[in-house]
């Protein structure tokens, strides 16, 4: 790699070095026979949990990128050229591949011992990276939401057969925490506020949606889009340097809608199961897609700062925990998302269940719920311990952890004049600050920077 006159890296170089440095730990850690090995254990209650098999890392590879990463986090600290802000960016990127080798290495190595001392220090080594990357499981949070689920249950209403399952449940649960305090949940007034400034910044795009229309398939959504696109920011001119070079389009093999970056593409799903959009569906996903994820791009769209176009790790709570905000906003209604995923982890984190036994829990909470079937307790379980069937994983706590960690930031700042201007109009910056000073933090107590 050349570098400039000074010595060092520029930003671009920077950027480049470190978007090679990738690896996809999602592959490593999703079951290579998962399909096979869910159907033997549905069939076989013996099993504890399912034997899968994993995809193999190159271990010569895995190495050369350790010792990168490594040593690019030492050059990152001692660079002059960056600013504050660009080395954090760096930091929390390089961060975030050393701890996702680390979770896919950790979970290789434990798969394969049978020795308990190694199994416990790859489990401890597993669980450092697990909460660098993803943040720390909360006990508290957990009872709160297993004791308001379980309330959910009218026994008076259960039948002989489910009221056999809800006292299975309940033993195999064992004895349920108090909390000290009570989870936060925003108040109503903050929603509603909220929503009406939602619905006053956005009215320019609304507007775009016809009166005498109730019902919209994906293409009238795509069309919408991009009169939003063409009307409101315009088309990207090389020459005036204004626009935007996003586009709205239909994708036939999607089944849920999508932003790519990269691509400048704002997909439509051509297989969505739940058919055409209603008006407020379609007013959510405009301002979920585009509102959100598009306009706080555009910021930065045609500079050379990627730290405020495309920053998924740098950012993760706050990106998706807004837009999902946001769609709330527009509902005037406070939901909890990822209720069901946070038990799931639950069990296994703090109740010390094995997947048998924190699949048996799920399957008769949720049944008596009637909210999801015994395949999706399955997948949420699988889930909770990609990569191991074991050790749980911290990856879908970011569903419920972001929505309800935006609404507290809004719920504190909702008469800020800037409010908007932060949440929207400074590229894909972290207000809430969280996953870039835990990643930041464990780098330091390794002291890898």
């Amino acid at each position: 790699m050349v570098m400039n006159n000074g010595g060092q890296r520029s930003y671009t170089e920077w950027s480049q070095l470190v978007a090679k440095l990738a690896i996809s730990a999602v592959d490593y850690l999703r079951p290579a026979n998962e399909a096979e090995a869910k159907t033997e254990f549905l069939a076989n209650q013996r099993l504890v949990r399912p034997r899968f098999t994993y995809n193999e890392i190159n271990n010569a590879d895995a190495k050369i990128l350790r010792f990168s990463i490594a040593e690019l986090l030492k050059e990152l600290h001692e660079d002059k050229t960056l600013t504050a802000e660009q080395r954090d960016y760096f930091t929390v990127e390089l961060g975030q591949r050393w701890y996702e080798l680390e979770l896919v290495q950790a979970a290789r190595s434990f798969n394969a011992s049978t020795s308990r001392s190694v199994r416990e220090a790859q489990a401890e080594r597993f669980r450092r990276a697990n909460e660098a990357i993803y943040g720390r499981f909360h006990a508290d949070t957990f009872w709160s939401l297993l004791r308001e689920r379980v309330a959910r249950i009218d026994y008076s209403k259960l039948t002989n057969d489910q009221r056999k399952l809800y006292h299975e449940m309940l033993e195999s649960i064992g004895v349920m925490r108090r909390n000290r305090k009570k989870r936060f949940t925003p108040r109503p007034k903050t929603v509603r506020v909220f929503g009406d400034k939602m619905r006053g910044l956005y009215s320019h795009l609304f507007r775009h949606i016809p009166d005498n229309q109730e019902e919209f398939t994906p293409r009238d959504a795509a069309k919408i889009v991009n009169e939003i696109i063409r009307d409101e920011i315009g088309a990207w001119n090389a020459t005036t340097k204004r626009g935007t070079g996003f586009r709205a389009v239909v994708d036939e093999t999607r089944s849920t809608a999508a932003v790519s970056l990269a691509e400048k593409r704002i997909y439509f799903p051509g297989k969505r199961s739940a058919g055409n959009y209603s008006r407020l569906e379609l007013e959510k996903i405009i301002v979920h897609e585009f509102g959100v994820h598009v306009v706080r791009a555009l910021t930065a769209e045609h500079q050379d700062l990627r730290v405020f176009y495309d920053n998924a790790s740098y950012s993760r709570l706050t990106e998706e925990g807004l837009a999902k905000v946001c769609e709330q906003a527009l509902d005037g209604v406070y939901d909890d998302i990822g209720i069901a995923r946070y038990v799931a982890i639950g069990l296994i984190t703090e109740c010390s269940k094995t997947f048998r036994e924190a699949y048996e829990i799920l399957w008769r909470l949720e049944s008596l719920l009637e909210e999801r079937n015994q395949l999706e307790c399955f997948d949420l379980v699988n889930r909770a311990t990609r990569g191991t069937a074991v050790l749980p994983i911290n990856t879908d706590l970011s569903y419920y952890r972001g929505v309800n960690l935006v609404w507290k930031y809004i719920e504190e700042h909702l008469n800020d004049v800037g409010l908007a201007q932060v949440l929207f109009l400074s590229g894909k910056t972290d207000f809430l600050n969280q996953d870039r000073k835990r990643l930041i933090k464990t780098l330091r107590e390794d002291k890898l920077i």
